[in-house]
């Protein structure tokens, strides 16, 4: 067998590629690892820094089997959940970033704090147009089922579903300093279409602005600041949906 050195590097990599090395779990026996399975762990365990929130969705899970880093509902499900039928969740005090340490950290707190009276985004970590936009309304501890919490939401907007045993990320889009769940945000609604959509929000600032279409997929649009509390979006054919001002 030639040296490894001489072997010529490989520039088009590919999820299928592997390589050699030694299995820790398994009396450090040689083992190939795919490039596909490494990146997966790297996702799944946070292993590189990361502030992600992600957590597996589990399907017909109740207070006897809840596992930790999990996202489920409140009553056991089977099957694929639309995020549309959703108005609460049940959720692990530890993302999946922490579930494989000795002592997890748990991030509970911030279920409170920022995120009640705040804007959340759910989307399958794979798949950026499987996604929900909902107003994180409550938080409160689950009963009998310790290091769970019962998140009680609004949705705003969703396209696609919770499947089973797929990875989902959660990420704040608008924050509510007050803690009361303030108006911070303006939710515009264009029912007629139009390839030019007039936005009087009052938000008294220039806001970010977020666009779908009546299916819920993200269009993008140009943005004119009339003043700070108005503004037009711009596209290049008429149709008609929601305008998220944050």
């Amino acid at each position: 067998m030639a040296r490894i050195s001489t072997y010529p590097i490989d520039t088009g990599l590919s999820g299928a590629d592997i390589w050699i090395g030694s299995d820790a779990n398994n009396k450090f026996a040689t083992k190939n690892f795919s490039l596909e399975s490494v990146a997966e762990w790297i996702n799944t365990s946070s292993s590189i820094d990361s502030q992600t929130l992600r957590y597996i969705y589990q399907s017909e899970a109740d207070n006897t089997n809840r596992i930790k880093g999990s996202i489920s509902l409140p009553t056991s499900v089977a099957g694929d959940v639309s995020f549309a039928t959703i108005t609460d969740i049940v959720i692990s005090s530890y993302s999946q970033k922490y579930v494989s340490e000795p002592s997890p950290t748990d991030i509970s707190g911030f279920y409170t704090d920022p995120l009640v009276g705040s804007t959340v985004i759910i989307t399958n970590a794979k798949d950026v147009s499987n996604f929900a936009i909902f107003s994180w309304d409550s938080s409160v501890a689950t009963t009998g089922k310790p290091d769970f919490w019962d998140i009680g939401l609004t949705l705003l907007a969703s396209s696609g579903d919770f499947k089973s045993s797929k990875y989902y990320l959660l990420s704040l889009l608008t924050y509510d300093a007050s803690g009361s769940g303030g108006d911070k945000n303006f939710v515009f609604t264009q029912a007629t279409p139009s390839s030019t959509w007039t936005v009087t929000h009052n938000l008294g600032k220039f806001p970010s602005v977020s666009v779908v279409n009546s299916s819920k997929v993200i269009v993008y649009g140009n943005v004119n600041y009339i003043n700070t509390n108005e503004l037009t979006i711009t596209f290049s054919a008429p149709f008609s949906g929601q305008a998220f001002l944050n």
